[in-house]
């Protein structure tokens, strides 16, 4: 296992995050639209991409709102 920190623009980060919406958008139903405005990921500097055998396996990242308060996304 490998641990790769990054940010949101790195492709596999993205790749992991767009199977996350789709599997979102099936649990949320009809609520998705409500929660996916929440979960955009551009600009997003503090990201990490987990690799198991070099594939893409598992993400993280939290988004900082000011000094004292983050996110915790994208898991």
């Amino acid at each position: 296992m490998t641990i790769k920190r990054t940010d949101s623009s790195n492709k596999d980060f993205q790749n992991l995050v767009k199977l996350l919406d789709a599997d979102l958008a099936i649990r949320n139903g009809e609520h998705h639209g409500f929660y996916d405005q929440f979960n955009k990921i551009d600009m997003i500097k503090n990201c990490i991409v987990i690799y198991v055998d070099e594939i893409p396996a598992a993400c993280g990242a939290f988004k900082k709102f000011n000094e004292e308060t983050v996110e915790i996304k994208r898991m």
